[in-house]
């Protein structure tokens, strides 16, 4: 298995050891494009809050873990609970 320290450490060393500008720019531009993809908005939650693909993810796993362990709440607890 690889860490993110050796990655880390394979792609410094990549860069340092290129002294071709063009893929130099190429590879800042992509990995702009990619840290920009992730903080985007793709969801809200019910308050307005905005959630990254990051976050919303989260969420998600988060509502799955709580439905597995039996956390929920039915439709007809929902509808009688309305005052």
């Amino acid at each position: 298995m690889t860490t993110i320290a050796e990655i880390k450490s394979t792609l410094h060393q990549y860069i340092v050891e290129t002294d071709d500008i063009e893929v130099l720019n190429q590879l800042r531009i992509y990995f702009e494009n990619l840290t920009q993809q992730q903080a985007k908005t793709v969801a809200y939650t019910a308050d307005g809050k905005a959630l990254s693909r990051e976050a919303y993810r989260k969420d998600l796993d988060e509502a799955i873990e709580q439905a597995d362990r039996g956390e929920v709440i039915s439709q007809k607890d929902i509808e009688q609970a309305k005052p």
